[in-house]
């Protein structure tokens, strides 16, 4: 029975009547979670210690807040605009603070890239789980209780209901529970119509759910991260890599600057490919990794077109589907894909179809009601056509015979009974969806016909190959899972997720299937997207390493790496031959180092030399070759839009300016001397010290955060 309530306390008293006060209750990763639901029962926990209570999530999104006078004054006005009235994740706060009361615990198999790292108390109950056993591991610790928040549409039949942002797990359970004959949790819905609506499988039957909670007061704009920045190491990286995808292939591809930029290069290289291939020319791209390129990529426009399959449905794709180039559908059909995939059919219905499907034994001589069916639901025979005793009838009442043995059968059936398209092909299948305002705007915009062919589905469907593996083979053809890491050691092996002191940065997520996935399919690749260096606490340091005590993804199943410097095609390859193409990558200020390490340990011959033309890896000669690009407007420093205003983007150079050159107590003085003793031109400056509410400053802080802003500016505007 279904119990449906308008109240959060009428809800929350009915999960402790039927789960009780030992509550292990799941939610899902990003933005699905019921956060008002959530909250509530989080707090009456810590005011009851009888009732003990598990969190089992991941990706628990809180909205910044700051941590210095300028951070907040900056961030308040800007979060206010995004996130009206979003309810923050009350145990974020908890968790940070190592606040967690003794009755209480949240686990995560996933976390906010970052935010956790100095909560010891999120570091010791982070559970290490591949996303697609995330479900099964929640389940085996005892979890009761399920809680999501769902996107409803009304209809003339009532309210129908869609899973929306996260049929990831929520689609996993049912099938696992069912497998290992566990107890069904009691499944909770928060009803959201802010969130967008998903047909396919998310749109699930209202009698999935134990409990539907809708009350008007807790509706809320989902968090939507803000559009972000790209710079030049990005773009390069971006470039690279989009020579690495093949037409009428498929693609996976993670969130950040560097999923924006690989989006950004794909859509050159289709718009504006003569000036996509001067680029290349000028990188000396071509010249330098042509093997790799030949074979495993292309810098042609997409004739055919992409198709997803990524765990995560990011933004990129949305841009993809309006540029023309996210435009291969597949469909549920392994022996009609195949045919597809060898061009013998097409999505336009041929005349002479019933013949070709014979002749590819792809369909049994007699027509049963069973064989109808899948042929309606592809489109090749009409809706219309029902079976009546051995024949079929159309609309008007008259009879086919359904022996295909019989070629005046066959003939008739050709001539009056198929459809013109195929139906119910995909662009996309996906896990979850997590992005900016306009991705979801974009949704909600989406036609009843687009939508369908972006399909939400449970991340064991998209993350694995194992269940319908027939299928999946033939629909993930020319696939390129594209992910970002942190270090690559020289042989190969890459940390993503995880320091070498063993604190935990985020999580696995699904990075680890997609890599085995690209080397247990025919003509698929796994690229990781490095920085080859990022800023440590004694300067610049190189990501490409000897030695990490970590590792994300093993060394044999190294792959492709791309670095701002190049491509590393490590597939294959002897230890010396994967060393000598990571060096090549590396930036040049730390190659001789690798060299040297390498030939110590009999990993490299000593006579190796690194080729003159991978001996200018530097940011300088980087920045040269995008210089007059970025002057035709190519490589924008926002590629997709901006949420911030135009005042508020020239105050984020001068915050980033100040971060980089604070970042030692010596280096934080020097500022402060020179800031306070330069005279500030303050008619110039005036509006944004006015956003920032530090144009008349009035206490001892306000007035040093006024000179160092004001320095700031004057030095980036």
């Amino acid at each position: 029975m279904i119990l449906k309530v308008q109240n959060k306390d009428d809800c929350i008293k009915l999960i402790f009547a039927k789960a009780g006060k030992n509550l292990k209750i799941g939610t899902p990763l990003g933005i699905g979670k019921p956060n008002p639901l959530v909250n509530a029962i989080w707090q009456q926990a810590k005011d009851d210690a009888q009732i003990t209570l598990e969190l089992f999530t991941a990706l628990s999104l809180q909205v910044p807040k700051g941590k210095s006078l300028l951070e907040k004054r900056f961030l308040t006005p800007f979060t206010d605009r995004l996130f009206p009235n979003h309810p923050n994740l009350n145990y974020i706060d908890d968790l940070k603070c190592n606040k967690v009361p003794k009755n209480m615990k949240v686990t995560e198999f996933y976390m906010q890239s970052g935010k956790m790292l100095h909560s010891q108390t999120a570091q010791m109950s982070y559970t290490s789980s591949n996303y697609t056993h995330a479900m099964r591991d929640m389940l085996e610790k005892g979890m009761n209780v399920l809680m999501q928040m769902v996107a409803v549409k009304q209809t003339d039949d009532g309210p129908v209901y869609s899973l929306s942002c996260n049929t990831d797990l929520t689609l996993d359970m049912d099938p696992i529970c069912q497998r290992k004959g566990i107890k069904r949790p009691l499944v909770v819905a928060m009803v959201n119509p802010q969130l967008p609506f998903m047909g396919g499988k998310a749109q699930v039957d209202e009698s999935f759910f134990d409990i539907i909670l809708d009350d008007e007061s807790l509706y809320f704009e989902p968090f939507a991260t803000p559009r972000g920045a790209v710079n030049s190491i990005d773009y390069s990286i971006g470039l690279l890599t989009s020579s690495l995808i093949k037409d009428e292939g498929t693609l996976q591809v993670g969130i950040g600057s560097l999923g924006d930029a690989l989006i950004y290069c794909t859509k050159l290289r289709h718009a504006h490919n003569k000036d996509y291939l001067a680029l290349i020319d000028k990188a000396q791209i071509k010249t330098k990794f042509s093997d790799v390129i030949t074979s495993a990529g292309s810098l042609s426009v997409f004739k055919k077109g992409l198709y997803a399959a990524s765990e995560m449905f990011v933004e990129g794709f949305a841009h993809l589907f309006d540029a023309r180039i996210l435009k291969r559908k597949v469909y549920d059909d392994a022996q009609i894909q195949q045919l597809i995939n060898q061009g013998v059919i097409t999505e336009t219905i041929s005349e002479n179809i019933i013949e070709i499907l014979l002749q590819h034994e792809v369909i049994d001589e007699i027509i049963t009601k069973k064989q109808l069916k899948r042929l309606q639901k592809l489109g090749i025979l009409k809706q219309e056509l029902q079976l009546n005793k051995g024949k079929l009838l159309d609309a008007k009442g008259k009879k086919y015979k359904t022996d295909l043995t019989k070629y005046k059968n066959i003939q008739a059936l050709q001539q009056n009974c198929i459809g013109d398209k195929l139906h119910n092909g995909v662009l996309l299948h996906g896990g979850f969806f997590l992005g900016s305002r306009w991705f979801y705007q974009w949704l909600r915009d989406l036609n009843d016909k687009n939508r369908d062919m972006f399909q939400m589905t449970s991340v064991g469907q998209v993350n694995e190959l194992y269940g319908n593996e027939a299928l999946d083979r033939v629909q993930r053809i020319r696939a390129r899972f594209i992910n970002t890491c942190m270090k690559v050691d020289l042989l190969g092996a890459a940390a993503s997720d995880t320091l070498d002191n063993n604190q935990v940065v985020s999580g696995v997520g699904g990075q680890y299937n997609f890599v085995a996935m690209a080397h247990a399919l025919e003509d698929s690749r796994s690229i990781l997207m490095l920085r080859s260096t990022h800023q440590g606490k004694n300067g610049l340091e190189s990501n490409i390493v000897w030695k990490y005590t970590y590792c994300t993804i093993p060394r044999h199943l190294r792959d492709i790496v791309v670095t701002e410097y190049g491509i590393a095609d490590l597939r294959g390859q002897s230890d010396q031959d994967c060393i000598k193409r990571l060096i090549c990558i590396a930036d040049s200020q730390f190659q001789q180092e690798l060299r040297t390490t390498a030939i110590q340990y009999n990993k490299l011959d000593k006579a190796w030399q690194i080729p003159e033309s991978f001996r200018y890896n530097t940011a300088q000669n980087l920045n040269k070759t995008f210089a007059s690009f970025k002057q035709q407007g190519y490589f924008p420093h926002y590629p997709f839009g901006s949420d911030f205003t135009d005042d508020e983007l020239v105050i984020i150079k001068a915050l980033t300016y100040l971060k980089f050159n604070t970042k030692t107590t010596l280096s934080k003085l020097k500022l402060v001397v020179k800031a306070y003793f330069h005279k500030s031109h303050k008619e110039q400056i005036k509006p944004y010290l006015q956003r920032m509410d530090l144009l008349n400053p009035v206490s001892r802080e306000e007035k040093l955060s006024n000179k160092l802003l004001s320095y700031a500016l004057l030095k980036t505007i």
